[in-house]
């Protein structure tokens, strides 16, 4: 049982590397006519959605739409938690409620301390809001259609992990925002992440799938919203 246990929480550190791997894949940049790189006239082609980038997120959501067709993912989910009942019945904390918001309000900290990260202040309360607004949204439909399947209410607990979402919706913008002027310091935002989506299952509040269909969930929105404002943004400045 232990064993169990500890395999567990070896795998999901393994996967927040994958998810750090993943994430250094979503910028090229693309110079043109032989120009210097500070050259205005250089064209900046960022691509948050392209398929190296969003090939994790997407699929840690589709394993948990999976589970009501796959009886291997309902089961590692049973197992996790059996085991974790088990092996800590009295185990409770609420750090995972204040570190969800930790990626997020390491942004503004960054602005506060006037550390150059890629946007300005007022662009971060934007892509802050729309990533909430595009993670709330989603999750809020996937939660009303799961509570209508068996297979996600067996445990009492929903899908997706909204704790998970917020802490890697944070994290990705983040990573964004620091990847160029601090790459190493860049990824400490999923490592926070990561630690929220375990204690929700040690919490007993999340299932595993859960808390990976909230990882992926968060980062997509992130990503989604920055493709959104890049697309405004360079447009307005055409016009």
């Amino acid at each position: 049982m232990k064993s169990c246990y500890s395999n567990f929480t070896a795998s999901f550190f393994i996967f927040f590397v994958i998810v750090v791997k993943a994430s250094a894949q979503d910028t090229i940049v693309v110079h043109y006519g032989g120009h210097h790189p500070t050259d205005e006239s250089n064209v900046t082609h960022t691509t948050y959605l392209k398929p190296a980038a969003v090939i994790i997120p997407a699929s840690m959501i589709l394993y948990g739409c999976l589970k009501p067709a796959m009886g291997g993912i309902r089961q590692l989910d049973d197992d996790i938690m059996a085991n974790i009942k088990a092996n800590h019945p009295g185990f409770h904390t609420k750090a995972d409620d204040y570190l969800m918001w930790a990626p997020t309000a390491s942004i503004y900290l960054m602005d506060a301390l006037h550390i150059k990260t890629k946007h300005s202040f007022a662009e971060h309360v934007i892509l802050d809001a729309g990533s909430v607004a595009i993670a709330g949204g989603v999750g809020f439909v996937m939660r009303k259609i799961s509570h209508g399947i068996d297979d996600y209410t067996t445990q009492g607990t929903k899908f997706p992990s909204g704790h998970t979402t917020n802490a890697f919706r944070g994290a990705e913008i983040f990573h964004q925002e620091l990847k160029e002027s601090h790459p190493v310091l860049s990824y400490s935002g999923y490592l926070v992440a990561a630690t929220v989506g375990v204690l929700r299952i040690y919490n007993k509040s999340h299932l595993l799938t859960e808390v990976l269909a909230g990882a992926g969930l968060g980062m997509l929105s992130s990503k989604l919203t920055y493709w959104v404002f890049d697309k405004v943004k360079y447009k307005k400045k055409k016009n």
